[in-house]
């Protein structure tokens, strides 16, 4: 059984599948190295996902942080320790580099995952190029979140390395999703007596917070649709919930905008089962995994123009609007919302996802058992 060493900030919802799927087939081991402070602004409950681990983890914090960068020798040390026969690595951080650097010596397969989106690949500043460079030189694989950036780096490097450029969204098992959603009709059914939602056409926003999520911007928009038999409803917290809670209270929004905080489990998957649209508009968001979630639920989505996530919607499944724009952001849920409901509300709805879990879960499998040709 070959080994597999993993290195990530944290354990999260939007990986645990992937992780305990490539646990079933390699010995491996996971190595999450994400701050106390960074942990904090998780909008999800990291414990609760770590009940979930089928494999070998553990976090460690020894040494000082450069951003979300652990700086610390602990890599080396587990690489040497582990003698793993692939390492998958996460972006261009100190634990890329130590994977490059014992390489040669231990003749490891290299995978790294990059999660930027094509906007934030092309605005690259100079030192952060040459790191790139420098990465992909050493790596056998990246792996990429939309199929943009796989490109732009094709034509980029291409001929000048043999990495591959892989497309491999942030996205759950399938099945498994389904299954956890199905569980949770229970909950569905108390919210929706709770809120009186039978005949309710319901938009969701599971996030943070946060000015870069744009949350106001979407209640700005919410109270300008043109159907009065709709209901908002925020999952999530953050700096601004004061705020949207005063715009509420000030508008007289108080019956049609519900604040739930932050979900998980069961509690948020009757959410996603009782919504009509999702609604993602963030001016920044390299993936955003809750876009998978809403789309396996059968959502309508709605996002910006700079989620990453945005490689996931086509016209069968939803709308891309342009980020920062309000009215393209009306316009956009005018036009859903007069789509109408077309399932019993909180009943199971076919997927709405164009790519399946198994599509890149087999072919990373495939790369990981590749023999090497020297």
């Amino acid at each position: 059984m070959k080994k597999l060493l993993i290195f990530h900030p944290y354990l999260a919802p939007y990986r645990i599948d992937l992780y305990n799927r490539l646990a079933k087939l390699f010995d491996v081991q996971v190595l999450l190295s994400g701050s106390e402070a960074e942990k904090n602004t998780l909008g999800f409950d990291v414990e609760f996902v770590n009940r979930q681990a089928q494999f070998k983890f553990s976090y460690v914090q020894k040494g000082f942080y450069v951003g979300r960068h652990l700086l610390s020798s602990v890599f080396f040390k587990q690489i040497r320790s582990f003698r793993p026969d692939v390492v998958m690595a996460h972006e261009l951080g100190i634990n890329t580099l130590a994977a490059i650097f014992l390489k040669p010596f231990l003749r490891y397969k290299l995978l790294v995952t990059v999660d930027d989106s094509p906007g934030m690949i092309r605005s690259y500043g100079k030192i952060r190029r040459l790191l790139q460079q420098f990465v992909i030189k050493h790596t056998d694989a990246l792996l990429l979140v939309h199929p943009e950036v796989r490109i732009y780096l094709e034509n980029k490097y291409n001929a000048k390395y043999q990495c591959r450029f892989n497309y491999f969204p942030i996205i759950q098992d399938d099945e498994r999703l389904k299954e956890k959603f199905l569980l949770a009709k229970g909950e569905t059914l108390q919210l929706l007596l709770r809120h009186n939602l039978e005949n309710k056409k319901v938009i969701l926003f599971v996030g943070r917070l946060e000015s870069v999520k744009c949350p106001d911007m979407l209640l700005r928009a919410f109270r300008q649709l043109n159907d009065e038999n709709c209901l908002l409803v925020f999952v999530g917290k953050g700096s601004l919930d004061e705020e949207l809670k005063y715009y509420v209270k000030k508008n007289h929004l108080d019956t049609k905008v519900i604040f739930t905080g932050i979900l998980s489990g069961f509690s948020l998957y009757a959410w996603y089962l009782l919504a009509d649209v999702f609604v993602l508009p963030s001016q920044f968001e390299p993936f955003g995994a809750v876009v998978n979630e809403a789309l396996v639920a059968g959502c309508e989505v709605v996002v910006s123009d700079k989620v990453g996530a945005n490689s996931l919607i086509e016209a069968s499944n939803g709308i891309i609007f342009k980020s920062n724009d309000e009215q393209e952001l009306v316009t956009a849920l005018n036009r859903v919302v007069r789509a109408g409901l077309n399932y019993p509300k909180g009943n199971w709805r076919p997927s709405k996802m164009v790519i399946s879990f198994e599509d890149i879960f087999f072919p990373l499998v495939d790369f990981i058992e590749e023999e090497d040709e020297d």
